[in-house]
């Protein structure tokens, strides 16, 4: 019987409240994910070995996308 292995989702953690914060398996830097617990938003700094860095993201601007 072969063993199926499976890597875990990669996942970071909230700088704002500690929470961890899952993330899709095909998750690039600069995305921007909420957490489940606070509800900030976060934007990936980079992703290694199944660990996200994140950050807080930064206010949007009225001006965005004109």
């Amino acid at each position: 019987m072969a063993l199926e292995i499976r890597e875990n989702p990669p996942s970071g953690i909230c700088p704002v409240c500690e929470a961890r914060v899952p993330a899709p398996s095909d998750i690039e830097e600069s995305e921007i994910l909420h957490c489940p617990d606070c509800e900030t938003m976060l934007v990936v700094d980079s992703v290694s070995a199944g660990r996200i860095e994140l950050s807080e993201a930064p206010e949007l601007e009225e001006d965005w996308g004109e």
